[in-house]
């Protein structure tokens, strides 16, 4: 099963963590696991390009079954949100006709107060 939380923060969003595998094929095979992956990828090389964020404010760790993406608070901004609502929307479409490997939920932060 693929995990997928979007994190928003004062009205913006600010995250993105993907976790697991789908498994819905084998290895090299799985077009499930394929498409999440290239949405989740090209997030983060929008919110360089189009959200105008620079790099080294981009926190991205990417690994086997997991990426993660966090902006740092200050780059939060309209154009970031159209691209996260953007992926968002790729994301729905997965979830809805692959149920049984894809999850998505979003998650508000304020400070270091979580409201799912």
């Amino acid at each position: 099963m693929i995990n997928i939380v979007f994190t928003t923060s004062r009205g913006h969003y600010k995250a993105l963590k993907v976790t697991g595998h789908a498994y819905s094929d084998e290895p090299g095979k799985d077009l499930v696991c394929a498409a999440v992956s290239t949405l989740a990828q090209t997030l983060v090389n929008a919110v360089e390009q189009i959200g105008k964020v620079p790099e080294d404010q981009i926190q991205c760790t990417i690994d086997n079954g997991y990426l993660e993406l966090v902006i740092d608070e200050r780059y939060l901004n309209d154009s970031i949100d159209i691209a996260f609502k953007t992926i968002m929307i790729g994301i729905e479409g997965i979830e809805m006709t692959y149920p049984k490997y894809v999850k998505h939920r979003n998650k508000e932060v304020h400070g270091n107060v979580e409201n799912v």
